[in-house]
């Protein structure tokens, strides 16, 4: 670094001529850079292989870099450059190492010297990595003695993996010689199980922190579980293990098998090529292959849609393919490395006792000795009996048994026996370890045998933004979540235990969508699919098509609870009928909630529980013939009691008190109550209702009631308005139209006019500008808003200009392929006429809506705002301006296509707004 010369407030000469000096070589630099990364392109886009072209960055790169260094060492005085040239080495380590190099990634590099050096050598690396950085090319660089590094590599795990791959680049090759052989002896082969540990636990690590699942649907493509990271970990543990890091050194020692060599090179290769491409497209380094790149990425690929699957689902098809084989190759091989100690051998021997003469179960496995193990696994039932075995027992498969079972390649037989039908059948009953088991049968590719109907699931995708897995895994976590309901306190554990055939309910999850990626609807083909499966394995008659049923209507419960009004009579009847049978009941109950809680973290929710439970319940009473029970004037009056006792009590007044005081008082509560619609006070918790009947008990004639209540357990807030519809006329699209303003997400809405004319509105939103519990000034705010907006001193039009329309997190263009569509649903219900709103979740989208029926001069009287399900999904129950159903059918056409065009148009503003 040149000192600072200021002579009467000018730079020094000598200053400015090395200021310049600096800015024409890091000019320089930079357009060489940029030509290295522009040769690449055009290479890799000409139809170059990935592992080619990372392989021309790598060679392009190290040219760069010695170049730079080179001019810098001429920079110096005679004896400071012979001394750097004998006493120093420049390294290529890590992916830099490997000849890895993506276009934009980082390039690691070791400047390794001699200790006697440190006061020449140190300060001429640091001016040298300046000058990269400065260049526009990062790097990951350390400045090391020999010492110091095999020092850092005992400590850092990463520091420690950077070195299996190491590349002479420039200097003296003795000390890269000396670094190579102490790091071996020292490090690796004289702590191989601790260096293996520590690269494993390192890898585990970092798997967690970017996707622990395969069928993550925007993986990391270098750090989620079966990404490149992978490929590198074998290629440690090689080195540490075998003394060889490449696929095929570890193939020629056996190490791994030849099929699982070639997996693993079409997988690098496949992989690599994604990343390359994320990376020119990015003009950056990125690894995140987000839904939006895997659009792009199909169509530049020209991939073709295949039936009903679109281009980008097979891309990704393709990708959950490779990165499976990565994760369980890895899984396998780490296995096998990582001998446990004699002493904890002899623990489990010790520990272990005999099953049925074969198998030895114990705190963790089942196994089986050497000499039993040809004839145990050789055929399908006997690979089933020990699945059914562990699984009894609540363990895991020993891991040398599921390799031995993978490697026999199972096909499906064109018939079951009846004892590989029974084995897997006693399989489903089993709970605690049942999805362990299933999982195992899966990665074994035995499941696939048994089922062949899995064959077309594998690794599928579904390309849209509410399910986070692939199908296959979907499946597979249904059953986990099952299982997890064994220990919940609630209706739904209740029911999971009283199911008396579990292993029907757990065919049905296995087999609920295997009818996707089809272009018929999976529900109906999966209906044929279950029946052939249930033939497949034997089931009698009765549980066959109670199978069937559940694969068959395994969305309906969740449509009627999230979607329809569960409190209607003739809505539980028809239910109730197709359902037929308390035990049906308990298992579409437990299915659409393992369905749910399977689709992805949150999905399942207190809300959702609760509807669903309220369903299952008020059927169960018309099952078991106790339907007299849930006679709807019954427990209106029951709900009305228990208020008018709750608004007394708060007042003072008792209902059983002496004298005309409380009489009246329990009669004017008891008018109120008896105003509110049914569907308010069935679906309102009493306390809520007593306390609206205060405020509208205090309110003033031209009041306008705003409360804001958090809920920490949710992270949302409801938003409740009580005035008078005279004051407020059009209230709820309004409502949705302040809240959309102020960003927020509007989660739920309950609908509520009285007969004289009274709102009671609550809308449950997100609010994304705060994190925890919303200040008061913010509440107050939206508050003063929404009462502004009523009474029409502003309007929401004026509210979303000030915004900047709607939020700016606004999705640029839809993220599924899934079409607009609204539906009017006039057989529902008896009362109101229902509209179903499939469309983008868009911010302001709810206001759109609502807007549009205002329009249409209908009344909202019943909403199910974003139910989450398969997709988005608005529902609204509304009437005319008279309180009628509306069945003209004409009329219903224009309402409907009233709606489509106004939503077409709205979305076309969002992405025009957005792009």
């Amino acid at each position: 670094m040149v000192e600072a010369d200021v002579r009467d407030g000018q730079i020094a000469p000598q200053m400015a001529s090395d200021l310049a000096a600096s800015a024409d070589r890091i000019a320089r630099l930079r357009i060489r850079l940029d030509e290295i990364r522009r040769r690449v392109r055009e290479r890799f886009e000409h139809g170059a292989s990935a592992v080619h072209t990372t392989s021309l960055q790598s060679e392009l790169t190290d040219a760069f870099v010695v170049s730079a260094l080179t001019e810098h060492l001429q920079a110096l005085d005679d004896d400071a450059r012979a001394r750097i040239e004998s006493q120093a080495a420049l390294l290529a380590v890590g992916g830099n190492g490997r000849a890895e190099v993506c276009p934009y990634s980082d390039v690691d590099l070791l400047f390794l010297y001699d200790p006697s050096l440190a006061s020449v050598f140190e300060p001429f690396a640091a001016q040298v990595q300046r000058d990269f950085w400065d260049c526009g090319l990062k790097i990951g660089a350390s400045v090391r003695t020999v010492a110091d590094s095999i020092q850092w590599a005992r400590q850092e795990p990463q520091f420690a993996t950077s070195l299996v791959d190491t590349r002479w680049l420039w200097g003296t090759t003795s000390l890269v010689e000396q670094l190579q052989s102490r790091f071996r002896r020292t490090v690796v082969r004289s702590h191989a199980r601790q260096f293996i540990a520590d690269v494993v636990a390192s890898r585990d690590k970092e798997r967690q922190e970017h996707g622990a699942s395969t069928q993550q649907l925007e993986p990391d493509l270098k750090r989620s579980l079966g990404g490149l990271r992978d490929l590198h970990l074998i290629r440690w543990i090689g080195f540490a293990w075998y003394d060889a890091a490449q696929i095929d050194s570890l193939r020629l020692q056996s190490a791994i098998t030849m099929e699982e060599a070639r997996r693993l090179l079409h997988a690098h290769e496949f992989l690599t090529g994604l990343r390359i491409e994320l990376h020119l497209a990015a003009r950056k380094e990125q690894d995140v292959l987000t839904r939006e790149e895997q659009l792009r990425i199909a169509g530049k690929r020209g991939i073709q849609a295949v039936g009903a699957q679109i281009p980008v689902e097979r891309l990704m098809q393709e990708y959950f393919q490779h990165s499976s084989d990565v994760a369980d190759i890895a899984k396998r091989f780490v296995t096998r490395t990582r001998h446990s100690r004699w002493v904890e051998r002899l623990v489990r021997f010790v520990m272990a006792y005999r099953v049925d003469d074969i198998y030895y179960v114990g705190p963790e496995f089942v196994d089986i000795p050497q000499r039993h193990r040809k004839a145990a696994l050789s055929s399908l039932e006997g690979i089933l009996r020990l699945f059914v075995t562990a699984a009894r027992y609540r363990v895991g498969v020993a891991p040398h048994l599921l390799e031995l079972i993978k490697s026999q390649s199972l096909q499906p037989p064109a018939q079951l026996s009846s004892e590989a039908s029974h084995s897997f059948l006693a399989l489903l009953r089993t709970t605690g370890k049942l999805s362990v088991a299933l999982r195992g049968l899966y990665e074994t590719g035995v499941l696939e045998a048994v089922l062949p109907v899995w064959q077309h699931i594998r690794c599928l995708l579904q390309f849209n933004q509410y399910h986070h897995f692939t199908v296959d895994e979907h499946t597979l976590r249904t059953i986990e979540a099952a299982e997890g309901f064994l220990s919940d306190e609630g209706a739904l554990g209740q029911a999971y235990r009283e199911i008396h055939h579990k292993e029907l309910l757990h065919l049905a999850l296995l087999l609920h969508d295997a009818g996707k990626g089809f272009e018929e609807d999976h529900s109906e083909l999966g209906r044929r699919l279950a029946e052939e499966t249930a033939i497949r394995l034997g089931l009698p008659d009765h549980q066959r098509d109670l199978v069937m049923f559940l694969v068959h209507r395994h969305l309906k419960m969740a449509d009627l609870a999230l979607r329809r009004d569960i409190g209607d009579r003739e809505l539980l009847l028809k239910f109730s009928y197709e359902v037929g049978s308390p035990d049906a009941l308990r298992m579409l109950f437990v299915l659409t909630a393992a369905d749910i809680s399977a689709v992805g973290p949150n999905t399942w929710n207190q809300w959702k529980a609760e509807l669903l439970t309220k369903l299952y319940e008020r059927t169960m009473l018309w099952l078991s013939g106790k339907s007299h029970l849930f006679d709807e004037s019954t427990r209106l009056r029951q709900i009305e009691q228990q208020v008018v006792q709750l608004c007394c009590a708060s007042t003072a007044v008792t209902p059983a008190a002496e004298g005309e005081r409380a009489l009246l008082a329990t009669q004017e509560w008891t008018r109120r109550i008896e105003r509110c619609p049914a569907h308010y006070l069935l679906e309102t918790p009493p306390a809520r209702i007593a306390a609206d009947m205060h405020v509208i008990h205090a309110r003033l004639p031209d009041e306008i009631h705003v409360e804001a209540q958090y809920d920490a357990e949710t992270e949302t807030v409801e938003y409740r308005v009580i005035t008078a519809e005279a004051i407020a006329a059009g209230c709820f699209h309004k409502l949705a139209g302040v809240l959309s303003a102020k960003r927020m997400q509007i989660l739920s809405a309950t609908i509520c006019t009285t007969q004289d004319g009274l709102i009671i509105d609550a809308l449950r939103v997100r609010d994304a500008d705060h994190a925890g519990e919303i200040p008061d000034f913010r509440t107050e705010d939206v508050a003063a808003s929404i009462r502004k907006v009523l009474r029409g001193e502003t309007d929401v039009a004026t509210l979303l200009k000030s915004r900047g329309r709607f939020a700016v997190t606004s999705t640029v263009g839809p993220v599924s392929d899934l079409p607009l569509r609204v539906v009017i649903d006039n057989e529902s219900s008896d009362r109101y006429t229902v509209i179903d709103v499939f469309a983008h979740d868009r911010p302001g989208l709810l206001y759109e809506i609502t807007r549009g029926l205002n329009h249409q001069e209908l009344s909202v009287v019943l909403a199910k705002i974003a139910t989450h399900f398969d997709q988005v999904l608005d529902v609204f129950f509304v009437t005319d301006t008279q309180g009628q159903k509306i069945h003209d059918g004409e009329r219903l056409k224009i309402i409907r296509q009233s709606l489509i065009s106004q939503l077409q148009a709205f979305e076309s503003s969002i992405s025009g707004v957005s792009s």
